[in-house]
């Protein structure tokens, strides 16, 4: 009984603590509202995912790499998919900067799992990314 006891002074203010804290959050705050993922590619370039929840409740969805060397022009075949099911499947260039960005707006799912790919079919770099909102 006593053990019970000890047990029981030391987890109060614990559980005192957290549920000051829980009081404090909004409501809102267990679920995120964004989420931005940062990856190399198999050569020298950068990927970057961002998945953000648009006040209008749409899905916002961009896809970009970004090239270690600026080089305008350069193509690159890219694919992104939602839940398996594919809804980008097309090529792109490079800016002056060395990089390319696609943005998409997607009707929200309960689960929104996306995966984003890019390749460059001159040097065989691939860019492979994803990320979960």
């Amino acid at each position: 009984m006593k053990k019970i006891r000890r047990l029981a002074l030391i987890a109060l203010p614990a559980a005192l603590a957290v549920g000051a804290l829980g009081a404090t959050l909004p409501a809102h705050a267990a679920t995120p509202t964004a989420m931005v993922v940062n990856r190399h590619c198999t050569k020298t370039s950068m990927s970057n995912l961002q998945l953000q929840r648009e006040d209008t409740g749409q899905l916002s969805v961009d896809f970009g790499v970004d090239m270690a060397r600026p080089v305008a022009g350069v193509r690159w075949r890219v694919i992104e998919l939602r839940n398996g099911v594919v809804f980008v499947n097309s090529t792109t260039r490079t800016i002056a900067d060395g990089s390319f960005s696609i943005s998409s707006l997607l009707a929200p799912r309960s689960v929104n799992h996306v995966i984003a790919a890019a390749s460059n079919p001159a040097t065989g770099e691939t860019c492979y990314i994803s990320a979960t909102l």
